[in-house]
């Protein structure tokens, strides 16, 4: 590979990003969820409540029990697994263990606390809070970049395979068995962790919305042509006419469809507005958008 071409520069970017994503992971597993066994789901879960009882290195247990769902995804499902999902997996149980023996970080809230003299807050369902924020910040970042961190998405295509459930439900019964394993710990925790588990998930799909979140938007106006050139001049998209009929006058119309960024829709405002304050316009949002100008087909 030449890394002086484009391709070059955005691979190393999205490795950039993906290490990033995983270092914030990893902490918000070692200052919340270990050290007040915040249970939510996934094989970081499975690993925290065998620590618990155990002593066993939940980073090192995170590598053994991704390598065995990797191997079996492979062989039930034929899975070609990418490079980045395997290198963001062994990165963080790498530094989740260093994070945690090597820098003492689980000990760092606890002391502060401690230090503090607030020993007497509600401190496992603040964990439950900020851990989530700040792993599911870190995970986003990672699906973003079209990797994982490994783990129970496995088992949830292989049970979507030999079953009538979703990838969906399977993910969410085998999460839903894990977090509510922790009940061997401490009955309250399972709450902890469906909270964790809500957060997570919400950070998630905010961090990937808030990158990528795009509109489409239908213009209805009799200076189309104008407002097309004003769009391929200023915003740089492509645009579509759709052909439609007005019900009242029976005439037809050119419909303008672009997809744009959410910043760019101030900008596009402004181009119709100063054109056609008269102009018709419906903003759609997207669940996703692939193609030129987007994301590319993976």
């Amino acid at each position: 590979m030449k890394f002086g071409t484009q391709k070059g520069k955005s691979v190393i970017k999205d490795y950039i990003i993906i290490t990033l994503g995983t270092l914030i992971t990893a902490l918000g597993l070692v200052l919340f969820m270990i050290p007040y066994n915040i249970i939510a789901g996934g094989v970081s879960g499975l690993a925290i409540i065998l620590n618990n009882f155990f002593g066993w290195w939940v980073g090192a247990q995170m590598f053994i029990y991704n390598i065995i769902l990797f191997l079996i995804g492979f062989w039930l499902l034929g899975l070609g697994f990418g490079i980045k999902s395997i290198y963001s997996a062994a990165l963080l149980s790498f530094t989740t263990d260093f994070f945690q023996h090597a820098l003492g970080l689980d000990n760092l809230i606890p002391s502060l606390i401690q230090t503090s003299g607030n020993s007497g807050m509600e401190l496992t369902l603040l964990a439950s809070i900020y851990g989530a924020l700040i792993a599911g910040f870190g995970m986003g970042l990672v699906i973003w970049k079209g990797a994982t961190t490994g783990g129970t998405d496995i088992i949830a295509m292989i049970i979507n395979k030999y079953t009538f459930l979703t990838i969906g439900t399977g993910l969410m019964i085998a999460d839903s068995l894990i977090t509510a394993s922790s009940i061997l710990i401490s009955p309250l925790l399972p709450m902890y962790g469906i909270i964790a588990i809500f957060i997570t998930a919400k950070t998630i799909d905010g961090v990937i919305d808030g990158f990528e979140s795009t509109r489409t938007v239908l213009v209805i106006s009799e200076h189309y042509d104008k407002i097309k050139k004003e769009i391929y001049d200023v915003l740089d998209r492509g645009v579509t006419y759709l052909k439609g009929v007005g019900s009242y006058t029976n005439q037809e119309k050119n419909v303008i469809m672009v997809t744009v960024s959410r910043t760019e829709i101030g900008t596009l405002k402004r181009i119709i507005r100063d054109l056609d304050q008269k102009a018709f316009i419906i903003i759609l949002p997207n669940s996703e958008a692939i193609g030129y100008g987007f994301k590319k087909i993976s």
